[in-house]
Parts: C-alpha cells; structure tokens; sequence
C-alpha cells in the first residue's frame, strides 16, 4: 500500500536522493545530479515557502513532489509551482504520482493559493513525454513555455541598454519651448555683435 506524507528537514537526506535522482535522469545541464543534504535541509527549513511530499510503500520512498510558494498579480494572490515530481522507474504509472499531485492540490486548497504551475521540458520533448500526458490529465492546462535566466551569469549576458530613442511622431508631440518675443526698448540700446568683416 502507498501513503504519501508531507516532508520535513528530517526527511533531507531522502529528499537529497530522490531530486538528485530526477536530476540524473534530466542529465542536469550543469552535472550537479548529486545533491548536497545540507541545501536541501535549509530549503525544507523554509516551511512557510518550501513544501513537499514523499510517497512510501511500508519503507521505501516511491516518488516525490516539492513545491515552491510564490505570488503574483496576473494569478491574484499566491500560488504553488511544482519545482520537482518524480517517481521511481518501476512504480511510474502505478498512481504515485497522481498520488503526490493530489496531495499537492490538498496543500494549495488548505493555503488558499490560486493556481499550481508546472514547468515542461522543451518542445517537442514535451509532446512526446509521458508526463504531458500526466499533467493533462490531472487538470493542468499548456499556459506557454517558460524562460530562465541564471543570474549568476546574467550580468555578462545581458545585453547593454541603449538609450531610448524617439519617433517622429512622438518628436511632433514634444512641447516646444515658448517663443521669445523681442522688446523693442532694449533692442534699440543693445550694441551689436563684433563682426569679422570690420
């Protein structure tokens, strides 16, 4: 039988296995698969922001889910982002992780959070992936790709800003200046400009 609990800092070095595990099988980018105990039991220490769940059949851990709290105007208030879901080889397609999603929108309900979001993998990877099918079937709909910027390279990358340039037609909105109106008293005392041709 399969019980899916919440996770806490005790469950680090579990959560540490199975992240690094779902990164191993992504073949993580930056080939940091293994994951260190420590970061993970600073970020499970953040309850207010950090939450997850472990899936268990008697002691064995099955799958995960962790979650990430974030807010935004366009979602009007807070919401939930599934930052990691995975489920060992031989249990997927066994209800894990339909499992842990449940429990994940039990959590997102009891918070009050207004959408749970989920990042895919690239197109057309995402097409031919059995977690598309997954998704959509737990009620999730294609919002649109996401982009990462890794900020400790973004300094580098980005590219310089340039000043604002304007259009005519926002040259032909400008204010002019007000015209200046000659007096005729002081023209008739001002000395003329030194010309070259004297």
């Amino acid at each position: 039988m399969v019980t899916t609990r919440e996770v806490s800092v005790d469950d680090a070095t579990t959560v540490a296995q199975m992240v690094g595990a779902l990164l191993a099988e992504l073949e993580a980018s930056d080939g940091q698969a293994e994951m260190d105990a420590q970061l993970v039991a600073d970020l499970l220490a953040m309850k207010e922001r950090v939450h997850g769940f472990l899936a268990f059949s008697e002691e064995r851990a099955l799958g995960i889910i962790m979650m990430s709290e974030s807010a935004s105007f366009f979602a009007r208030g807070t919401y939930g982002i599934i930052t990691e879901l995975y489920v060992v080889p031989d249990q997927r397609s066994s209800g894990v992780a339909m499992g842990l999603i449940e429990a994940a929108v039990a959590l997102g309900t009891a918070k009050g959070w207004r959408l749970l979001e989920v990042g895919a993998p690239k197109q057309p990877v995402w097409s031919r992936s059995p977690n598309s099918a997954l998704y959509l079937k737990a009620g999730f709909a294609e919002m649109g790709p996401r982009l990462k910027l890794p900020l400790q390279d973004a300094t580098s990358s980005l590219p310089r800003a340039k000043p604002p340039t304007r259009s005519r037609s926002e040259a032909r909105r400008r204010p002019r200046p007000p015209r200046r109106v000659p007096d005729p008293a002081a023209a008739r005392w001002a000395c003329p400009a030194p010309d070259s041709s004297w």
